[in-house]
């Protein structure tokens, strides 16, 4: 089991340049139809980061720095806007039945 590190709170920006090159980042997009995850995820030994809006979801410009993050793929969790603790369960749940099958 690996525990998961918590890090100081950051704003979108550091986040997104502190990471680049160094994780696979999934982002739970409710704009995207894309409801597939592509299998370079199980290949690579990157971490995966896993991003999902706040309450009222990203701004335009936030969607707009997360897209042009290199190792994105953007995910439909679910067809309905989820509240944040649901969506991470949902988006979890996904990905560890996909690295599992």
């Amino acid at each position: 089991m690996i525990v998961p590190k918590i890090e100081k709170t950051q704003n979108l920006k550091s986040f997104l340049e502190k990471n680049n090159n160094k994780v696979n980042m999934i982002f739970g997009d409710i704009n995207t139809k894309n409801q597939k995850l592509d299998s370079k995820i199980k290949e690579e030994a990157k971490p995966i980061c896993i991003i999902i809006g706040p309450e009222g979801d990203f701004t335009e410009n936030e969607r707009k720095q997360i897209l042009n993050f290199k190792d994105l793929q953007s995910l439909k969790i679910n067809n309905n806007i989820l509240r944040s603790e649901t969506a991470v369960i949902s988006a979890l749940s996904i990905i560890n039945y996909f690295l599992n099958l």
